[in-house]
């Protein structure tokens, strides 16, 4: 992290709660946009970024010295507990933070899904970009922040592309068809619903046909869209009041929304059941809260999955441990290179006043060599501006290079002040001299002349 300014992170999420409480939480009213601008009226805190998903809730921030450390979250907490409308009791113990670099550490981890109920799945980095957009829209993206950001939209590629995690195309929706065709076998020629037209549901629909379905099916709030959706796999698209209709005719129904309240009852699932001859009902729920009421799965010829089920009892495509390995040291070798770039931008401010003193010292130099040497040849006047340029460069070339060193170094935040320090006092003894003709080295000039 730089001098000024450091990272943490505090949230919750499925490898903290249970999902019940999960469900609770995503159930709030309050956009994440309240949350950024909340958590960036705290004391110390001046930028934040909000990683909002059914299993997940973050909040990244930017602090400066003196601003809640890894032991002090309390005011943040408190901003949690307010925003989802659950007590600060009943929440804290699920609660989990990290600080400076482990806070970049785990961010880095989340977008390369390591983190995710289905480890490796790419839904993630997309979340995080809109996390990102959603604060810079606001104005609350400072400096480090948002280098950490983007550079954790770049690594979770890097580790989805050079490790294996998306070798077998991993989503939510992936895992929960395995359950199905692990009882059933193949789903070729089965038709689905899948509820919802949002982004999330276009990667649903993809997860669909890839499994052999024969139809897929779209109804949404706004027919139109389910329609277009539906159109790329050959389905149609209805409206949500024809879902109890439907749940007679499909095989397989997805809830794929972000709505509260169940867009399926253990009603309208056990009306359907009596109208399908025997036909077994698949039931898929990817939503938090959920779209389809959980009492379903308790009615015969149901087979019910949720974020539960796949959070609790895995997938079978596991990803192998040398791919979740090769993940984490691609990680920690760009926690490491972050870190280090950093430090060099700790570094540049130095180096820039540095040369600035230099570059302003010449050139006072030289002004005051232009009038002792007022009839001077211009190719000579020329000749000598170049040659105390060049020795400036040559001067300031060593400590330029040893600065950017010693700022890589772990120990270069101290480094970069004792530079300042000594460029600071360097820089006052050698100011400018006026025209006193007692100054020595106006003197030397003289001589020169």
């Amino acid at each position: 992290m730089s001098p000024s300014s450091t990272m943490l992170v505090l949230g919750i999420s499925h490898a903290s709660a249970p999902l019940d409480l999960l469900e609770r939480l995503a159930g709030t009213d309050r956009s994440a946009e309240d949350l950024v601008s909340d958590v960036t009226s705290v004391d110390g805190i001046d930028a934040a970024v909000v990683v909002s998903t059914c299993n997940r809730l973050e909040i990244y921030a930017e602090t400066r010295d003196g601003a809640p450390g890894p032991g002090d979250l309390g005011d943040i907490g408190e901003l949690f507990a307010q925003h989802t409308g659950v007590d600060h009791d009943e929440i804290a113990p699920h609660l989990y933070s990290h600080h400076a670099d482990g806070a970049v550490r785990h961010l880095f981890s989340v977008a390369s899904g390591l983190e995710s109920v289905v480890v490796g799945e790419d839904q993630i980095l997309g979340q995080v970009k809109l996390g990102l957009e959603r604060s810079q829209r606001l104005d609350r993206t400072g400096r480090v922040l948002a280098k950490a950001v983007q550079t954790a939209l770049r690594v979770g590629k890097r580790a989805r592309n050079e490790t294996g995690l998306n070798e077998a195309g991993r989503s939510l929706a992936t895992a929960g068809l395995g359950f199905f065709e692990r009882r059933v076998g193949s789903l070729h020629g089965k038709t689905a619903l899948v509820i919802g037209a949002g982004a999330f549901a276009g990667v649903v629909v993809a997860a669909l046909r890839r499994s052999g379905l024969d139809r897929v099916h779209v109804a949404n709030r706004t027919p139109e869209k389910a329609q277009r959706l539906a159109e790329t796999t050959g389905g149609a698209g209805y409206d949500l009041t024809d879902v109890p209709r439907l749940l007679t005719e499909v095989d397989v129904v997805v809830g794929a929304t972000a709505a509260t309240g169940h867009l399926v009852t253990a009603r309208h699932v056990e009306e359907a059941l009596a109208a399908r001859d025997g036909r077994e009902l698949f039931l898929l729920d990817l939503s938090l809260p959920h779209n389809i009421a959980p009492t379903a799965a308790d009615l015969p010829g149901v087979t019910f999955v949720d974020l539960r089920t796949i959070a609790e009892e895995g997938q079978e495509d596991e990803i192998s441990t040398a791919s979740v390995q090769a993940a984490h040291a691609l990680i920690d070798a760009e926690v490491e290179q972050f870190r280090t770039g950093l430090r060099l931008a700790g570094a540049k401010p130095v180096l820039t006043a540095l040369r600035a003193a230099a570059t302003e010292a010449a050139e006072a130099e030289l002004n005051r060599l232009a009038r002792r040497l007022d009839g001077i040849d211009g190719t000579v006047r020329r000749e000598i501006d170049r040659s105390v340029r060049r020795i400036v460069d040559k001067a300031l070339h060593q400590p330029t290079v040893l600065v950017r060193e010693l700022a890589a170094d772990p120990d270069g935040a101290r480094h970069i002040a004792a530079f300042t320090r000594l460029f600071a006092a360097a820089e006052s003894v050698g100011e400018p001299g006026t025209n006193d003709p007692n100054d020595p080295n106006e003197t030397k000039i003289e001589a020169i002349a």
